[in-house]
């Protein structure tokens, strides 16, 4: 299946929406999936129009199942060269998302599990549907979660998310929701117009502030105070156009016209 059947690219108006489109399988991640999803981030990354990335899926059954276990299954029988993800030549899909400049947004409309649930953890925000839920069960069959060992103590309670991992078992919304893993809750009819509204808030924002407060936290997360207080990485918003253009516009009580300069 080509990369543009298996993952549907749109843009809505600042927003670049990446939809798994493999319903058929839950929305489960292939090799070929995984790669269009990268190629997909670096794409938007690049773009000067797009503020924001955003990642969902197809139908209402799954956000996304984790790794298409069929075609493993399928591989270890004709190959046996199924590889982990630090013994693969490219980057990890999840490092790629987390590496991104824009700030980024899982919709997700149905259950995220193993590494849809990485999927949704490398993104910056969540908005959930009322029927969605997390998991990581890869404990129970024999994988590594290794994003989710890695980043899911750093944005939680380590013990809690210790006892995902180790159990492997369903995390239902509300209990992501109370350990702040999810933004907005959203019925399932009305999930998309409750993202959108939020992407269209974020990207109301100054492009370069954006790209430089995400730069920030994700070089700075884990640093002592001092050191991320010193850091100075992405765009220097405070030379650019965009702040004398955003004081203008408070000044005169009008919407700023953002540049990106």
């Amino acid at each position: 299946m080509a990369a543009d059947d298996i993952l549907k690219i749109e843009t809505r108006g600042k927003v670049r929406l990446l939809t798994l489109n493999r319903p058929e399988r839950r929305n489960a991640l292939s090799r070929e999936l995984g790669n269009a999803i990268s190629k997909a981030v670096i794409a938007a990354d690049a773009d000067k129009h797009i503020y924001m990335i955003a990642i969902t899926g197809a139908g209402t059954q799954a956000f996304c199942a984790g790794a298409d276990l069929k075609a493993a299954r399928e591989q270890d029988e004709s190959t046996g060269d199924y590889r982990g993800p630090l013994h693969e030549v490219e980057r990890a899909t999840t490092e790629v998302i987390l590496g991104s400049r824009k700030p980024t947004m899982a919709i997700v409309n149905g259950p995220a599990m193993a590494g849809g649930c990485e999927l949704a953890l490398a993104c910056d925000l969540r908005v959930a549907a009322d029927h969605a839920f997390f998991g990581l069960p890869e404990a129970k069959r024999g994988m590594g979660a290794h994003y989710a060992s890695v980043i899911l103590p750093q944005i939680m309670p380590p013990a809690i998310a210790l006892e995902w991992l180790y159990t492997g078992r369903r995390i239902e919304l509300k209990e992501a929701e109370r350990w702040g893993l999810v933004n907005r809750i959203a019925p399932s009819d009305r999930l998309m117009d409750v993202a959108m509204e939020l992407a269209d808030d974020i990207t109301a924002s100054a492009p370069l502030s954006l790209q430089r407060m995400k730069l920030t936290y994700t070089r700075a997360f884990n640093l002592p105070l001092n050191s991320g207080l010193r850091l100075d990485t992405g765009p220097d918003v405070y030379a650019s156009e965009d702040r004398k253009e955003g004081a203008r516009a408070f000044l005169e009580k009008r919407a700023p016209r953002w540049e990106g300069r």
